[in-house]
């Protein structure tokens, strides 16, 4: 099977450099140029490379020792050409969308921030706007004078309350943490959360020089919100991943 050329990120630089073995298949990662900017690429068998855990952390590895050389924008997993050449044209075709994306990401990282109410704390939360709601309140008088089918259904708004009770509360608690977050960031991504518990997903674009400040305002809102029963998660400096 002939060898194409599978692309990790492009790096800012005329310079051509070799990264060492540390590519997919402990292969040779090492630039293409093309007028200042090079497309980090080893040579591997052409096919579709499977996202698996290994080709993943491999690509990830590359990534991370292109960023230690220069501004790197990540390139998303599975991109490869049959030839240096198709490199090459990539960079060229769409050259000045890399070189504004360079400038943009210069001294700059991402950090994930993850957020998350465990349980306990939800379930903690529910009774309090179980007992503090004006609306719930009203729900379980009537509910206390309903006859059994009326009771019922009056029981199935009042969990519907509850639960829209939560959402607000986790609305609340997520929003105001990211927007003081983005204070202290130069860019900010809301991303994808899969589990109830995670109040906040997101990634915020750092500059170099703003690390103490990105800093200090978490271990603020960590203090803050210590009662909510929140955990934070923070993640990075990494590549600008959600950014490119």
């Amino acid at each position: 099977m002939a060898n194409g050329r599978y692309v990790y990120c492009i790096l800012e630089g005329e310079k051509e450099q070799k990264l060492g073995n540390i590519g997919l298949f402990d292969t040779l990662a090492y630039t293409i140029t093309y007028r200042g900017i090079g497309a980090v690429v080893s040579s591997i068998p052409f096919k579709e490379m499977q996202p698996d855990v290994g080709n993943i952390t491999a690509h990830q590895r590359v990534v991370e020792a292109s960023r230690s050389l220069g501004t790197t924008l990540p390139v998303r997993f599975g991109i490869m050409f049959k030839t240096e050449e198709g490199a090459k044209k990539l960079l060229m075709k769409s050259y000045r969308d890399f070189k504004s994306k360079i400038a943009k990401f210069r001294s700059k990282d991402e950090f994930g921030v993850k957020i998350v109410m465990d349980k306990t704390d939800i379930k903690k939360n529910a009774r309090l706007i179980e007992n503090s709601s004006d609306e719930i309140m009203k729900i379980k008088k009537e509910i206390s004078l309903a006859g059994d089918g009326t009771s019922y259904f009056l029981k199935m708004r009042m969990d519907e309350a509850i639960k829209n009770g939560m959402f607000r509360k986790i609305d609340q608690l997520g929003n105001g943490i990211h927007r003081e977050l983005v204070k202290s960031a130069q860019d900010s991504c809301l991303l994808k959360a899969d589990l109830e518990q995670i109040i906040l997903n997101a990634a915020y674009l750092v500059d170099r020089n703003g690390y103490d400040s990105f800093n200090s305002t978490i271990e603020r809102l960590k203090a803050k919100y210590d009662n909510d029963g929140l955990t934070f998660h923070v993640s990075g400096p990494w590549a600008p991943y959600s950014f490119c």
